[in-house]
């Protein structure tokens, strides 16, 4: 050993114990200080999950319901699947720990609650308000502590859809309502001639569609070999004594001339001319509206009788009617406001069939209008709507309303008051007429200065009085104007679907 090896200090494990021990009670210091963050962590993030299956289970308390909702297919008979001792309470299934308790709502228009208490709601319901309360329950499938519980409430409002897409197809009647065309079968093949039967609503042979083409179509005869349908036909073109058949429709573009149809002043349906026009003839029951009389084209004029003079059902549709220059309505769809025989001084107009003719301008002014306009057919537009008498009078009349909660309660049609006319005469010719809004009930109304609905009086009501029904060769409504309810009664010019883009509304948590 060197001397330099015997000089150097010999080395030893003195120290190392206390600083082991130091880091040791460092260490499990810690993790005590550790051990209740940890265990708040493991609670909250236990709160958090049970929190939002508390939450899945209230979605599926509402799922449910719309689901429900959806299968009742409809029918108000159906919407009130609740149990009597409602809430409806279940669990959300697949294991998972969380049950629900759901009530449901039905509310009118005007958001006035509608009763499931006969188990068969009274009116068709605009809306329903669903409530749903979902509760977890512990991981051995109990109920947990009260104390612990977590529950959360959501709540939507379901929005009952009305959809616009009218189905065309009705009776296409002869004065007095006895006889209707028919088509011998509800897939008449080509040159099958128009007859007259008795009227058997519902039949498919009888059923028919006025179109936009002014073409009177078989709706039963559309199939998937058929997709133009047959429609009335006076091939090769209107002339005397002619009967009328059955041909396949034209399309949109090349409908011919003998197809197209137009419904005049005195309910004939007149012939087109070759060049576009009226023509000179029209549709007329070969030998009296008898059974099985043919039909045929003669010219027109003579009083009105059951063998050329027609009252179609409203649900045949409007043909060419609709705006700018008509006042369509939506439910009645195949009727029109109308002045009441050529006269503003009756006291009342009706809602009558559309009026016809290859140009609209040409309709009669009884029935053809200028209504204020929106920009993009959106929004609401105030202003009068007017008509201009260009046969006796040559006078303009403004659409006029009457004091609300008076009598006589019918629109009418009256000169149009002078700048310098008491104001409640100026204010009731004042109309609010709404296009496209943000909702169903409020779009496609049109509305007075007292905030009342034009509406037709309702031929639905077996307790209208006979006074609001207008008896001529037709039976159709008065004109009124009632409380705004968003209905179909109420809905002027509405286009095809103005659907909410989603029925469910208002979500949110309580």
């Amino acid at each position: 050993m060197s001397i330099l090896e015997r000089l150097r200090p010999l080395r030893d494990d003195r120290g190392s114990l206390p600083l082991a021990m130091m880091l040791t009670l460092v260490g499990t210091s810690l993790s005590t200080l550790m051990v209740p963050v940890v265990i708040e962590q493991v609670r909250d993030t236990a709160s958090v999950i049970e929190r939002t299956r508390a939450l899945h289970a209230a979605q599926a308390g509402i799922d449910l319901v719309i689901g429900a909702i959806r299968a009742s297919a409809g029918s108000i008979a159906n919407l009130c699947f609740m149990p009597a001792t409602s809430p409806l309470l279940g669990t959300i299934g697949g294991g998972l720990p969380g049950r629900y308790s759901v009530t449901v709502e039905y509310q009118d228009a005007a958001h006035k609650p509608l009763s499931c208490a006969t188990k068969v709601l009274a009116a068709v319901p605009s809306y329903a308000v669903i409530t749903s309360k979902g509760t977890v329950k512990g991981t051995d499938g109990q109920a947990i502590d009260a104390g612990d519980s977590q529950t959360r409430t959501l709540s939507a409002t379901y929005v009952f859809r009305f959809t616009n897409a009218n189905i065309e197809g009705g009776l296409v009647r002869f004065y007095g309502g006895a006889y209707c065309l028919d088509a011998g079968s509800g897939s008449p093949g080509v040159g099958t001639i128009v007859t007259t039967q008795p009227c058997n609503p519902g039949s498919s042979r009888q059923t028919f569609a006025y179109t936009k083409y002014l073409t009177l179509q078989l709706v039963s005869s559309r199939t998937a070999a058929n997709p133009l349908g047959m429609c009335i036909d006076s091939l090769p073109g209107p002339v005397s004594g002619a009967l009328l058949q059955f041909q396949v429709c034209g399309t949109s573009t090349t409908v011919p001339y003998h197809q197209r149809w137009n419904l005049n002043d005195s309910s004939n349906f007149q012939a087109t001319s070759s060049t576009g026009g009226l023509g000179s003839f029209c549709m007329h029951a070969k030998a009296g509206s008898t059974k099985g009389a043919f039909m045929e084209v003669i010219g027109c004029g003579g009083a009105a009788d059951n063998t050329r003079t027609f009252a179609p059902e409203a649900s045949v549709g409007a043909g060419a009617a609709a705006a700018p220059y008509n006042l369509v309505n939506f439910k009645q769809f195949g009727r029109c406001v109308d002045v009441t025989n050529f006269d503003t001084t009756l006291g009342y107009l009706i809602v009558w069939p559309c009026k016809q003719a290859p140009n609209p301008l040409s309709v009669a002014w009884n029935q053809r209008f200028t209504v204020p306009l929106a920009v993009n057919d959106t929004g609401t537009v105030s202003g009068r709507i007017t008509t201009y008498d260009n046969t006796k009078t040559n006078k303009t009349y403004c659409l006029t309303t009457f004091k609300k909660d008076t009598n006589p309660h019918f629109v009418t049609m009256k000169v149009c008051p002078a700048p310098t006319d008491p104001k409640e005469n100026r204010d009731a010719v004042e109309w609010k007429v709404s296009y496209q809004e943000g909702t169903y009930g409020t779009s496609y109304v049109i509305r007075d200065y007292q905030d009342q609905c034009l509406s037709p009086t309702n031929m639905d009501d077996p307790a209208l009085p006979a006074a609001d029904i207008f008896k001529g060769s037709t039976v159709v409504s008065k004109l009124t104007a009632a409380t705004c309810d968003g209905s179909k009664l109420q809905k002027w010019n509405a286009p095809a679907n103005i659907e909410d883009p989603t029925p469910l509304k208002n979500i949110g948590e309580k």
